[in-house]
């Protein structure tokens, strides 16, 4: 896993979530539920730890930050402390578990000790951790016992995300009974509504799958991306494609973001093709984002399409960016609704308190999980096979050996550079937008929406230039209806109700409308601060 420090727009918002979230966090409020063992209601204080401790983790691997390593050691540790000699780790006493959210809460505890064993410290102890609560659990699940889909919330589909988990456990110790175990979940097709696989292989759009919830049903998914990942089922392949195309026609939104149908933007709902609508319900819920960009990054990796690395930077720098408080401190459950104006952006609010009536530290599952879809750049913006380093993120960074300077996406360049003499094939992403790639003032030929490939001996001296071409660009929704948005780069565009805003990243003037990037459009995060998006075709 290669590490690379990133130093631009999401590098700025990586260090400020890392000191003005994640190191002010809570942990022994989060680790406490599994020391108690209290949550009789059913909710899903069980989250909390495991989706927070992993962006944690993420973030500690890429800046190095010895203060959050060690608020990661000791919260690790102290969680471990909770598993009981049978090898449970849950929130939830006995005659309560495999209810609610249990299955899943399990889930983010197995997900967050994984990474922290694979990233930090691969201590057997934490291994071991994980096998014996897996191994706890399938005492409770699987053929013979309780049905995974009769487990759990949405019908089966919140537990069954805990296959991918499962994998990797399998793929870390070798051990055949994860392997089966995996298999088992998979078998069952997710949902006890109907076979969500089945579904997709007979050509049953997201919205159609299971109950249409995206969060979980993305999750689960993913969960096979990671066997075939390990080399297994790869005829599954056209599958997990099919479903990445159905999202990304029929349900992202031009912002990055995805999930509509409720108030709170959490299902499938074909919201591409809603969005520029009006109604009682949310545009993209930030859990649903941050796992869009999880199960992009696995595309990615399986299919190698330069586009779905176009899509993760779509997404990162609008739903994600666009979702955080400046300071790095907040995050929104839902983006702003409608987006032809007249919506705002919202803090989340304890989840908890809201609907259990105790609040719980100020925790909502999206302010845990928009860290995480942030974090992800950190790891897909330089991704290294064997002698080939691929660049698919062009803002300033140091990824070993490899630099790039500039201001992008602010600014139209980019500088790439080796800092020691190194031969190593360069594969570049060529967006849309990309205007020319020069190495050492030679023009490279490329073709867009691919990747260009340059192999050589590099020097210090080598100095590779990439132009973009920001010229604002116009786009219209899937829908036909007569409305335009407008992006710079990958960067989209927004009307603020404050007019020029001074603190904007990127500000142009459009049509007589001072627009400016969508991360600081209604950043105030208050009812009076709203934004347009799509703006009427005059």
């Amino acid at each position: 896993m290669r590490k690379t420090v990133l130093k631009g727009l999401l590098g700025k918002a990586i260090q400020r979530t890392v000191d003005c979230r994640l190191k002010t966090v809570d942990y022994a409020l989060l680790e406490e539920p599994f020391r108690l063992r209290n949550e009789r209601d059913n909710a899903w204080r069980c989250e909390f730890w495991g989706k927070i401790v992993r962006s944690a983790v993420t973030a500690a691997f890429s800046t190095g930050d010895a203060e959050l390593c060690a608020m990661i050691d000791r919260t690790v540790q102290n969680m471990m402390s909770t598993q009981t000699p049978d090898g449970c780790i849950s929130s939830y006493p006995a005659e309560c578990q495999l209810k609610g959210w249990d299955v899943w809460g399990r889930k983010y505890v197995l997900l967050a000790l994984l990474r922290y064993y694979e990233m930090l410290n691969p201590d057997p102890e934490v291994l071991d951790c994980c096998c014996r609560m897996t191994d706890h659990l399938m005492t409770q699940v699987g053929p013979g016992k309780t049905d995974i889909l009769a487990t759990g919330c949405h019908d089966g589909l919140a537990s069954s995300s805990i296959a991918g988990a499962i994998v990797a456990l399998w793929r870390l110790t070798g051990k055949a009974k994860y392997r089966e175990f995996a298999d088992y979940i998979f078998s069952r097709g997710f949902s006890g509504l109907s076979n969500v696989l089945a579904d997709i292989e007979l050509g049953f759009p997201p919205s159609a799958l299971g109950n249409g919830k995206a969060y979980e049903m993305t999750s689960c998914l993913q969960g096979l991306a990671e066997l075939i990942l390990c080399g297994e089922e790869q005829g599954k392949l056209p599958l997990l494609k099919r479903y990445y195309e159905g999202v990304r026609d029929r349900e992202l939104y031009v912002t990055g973001a995805a999930g509509a149908k409720d108030r709170w933007g959490e299902y499938w709902y074909d919201g591409a093709l809603r969005q520029t609508r009006s109604g009682n319900f949310g545009y993209g819920e930030t859990c649903v984002t941050a796992t869009w960009i999880h199960y992009c990054q696995r595309m990615l990796e399986l299919t190698g399409d330069s586009s779905v690395a176009g899509e993760l930077e779509k997404s990162l720098y609008n739903g994600i960016l666009g979702a955080m408080a400046p300071d790095g401190t907040h995050w929104m459950h839902r983006n702003p609704s409608p987006l032809t104006g007249g919506g705002w952006k919202m803090c989340a609010d304890d989840q908890i308190g809201r609907g259990f009536g105790t609040p719980y530290g100020g925790n909502d599952c999206c302010r845990a999980q928009g860290p995480e879809g942030l974090m992800s750049a950190a790891l897909v913006a330089v991704t290294e096979q064997g002698n080939t380093l691929t660049v698919n993120l062009f803002e300033p960074l140091v990824s070993g050996n490899l630099e790039i300077t500039g201001n992008y996406p602010v600014e139209p360049e980019s500088i790439l550079r080796f800092t020691e003499e190194t031969e190593t094939a360069l594969r570049l992403r060529t967006p849309s937008f990309l205007k020319s790639i020069t190495l050492n003032g030679k023009d490279i030929p490329f073709t867009v929406g691919t990747y260009a490939e340059i192999a050589k001996k590099w020097t210090s001296a080598d100095e590779l230039k990439l132009e973009f071409d920001f010229t604002l660009r116009e786009l219209t929704p899937p829908d036909g209806s007569a409305f335009i948005a407008v992006k710079r780069g990958p960067i989209l565009l927004a009307e603020d109700s404050r007019g020029a805003v001074p603190e904007a990243l990127i500000q142009a003037d459009w049509q007589g409308k001072k627009l400016c990037d969508y991360a600081t459009a209604g950043n105030q995060m208050c009812e009076e601060n709203i934004l347009t998006v799509w703006f009427p075709k005059k």
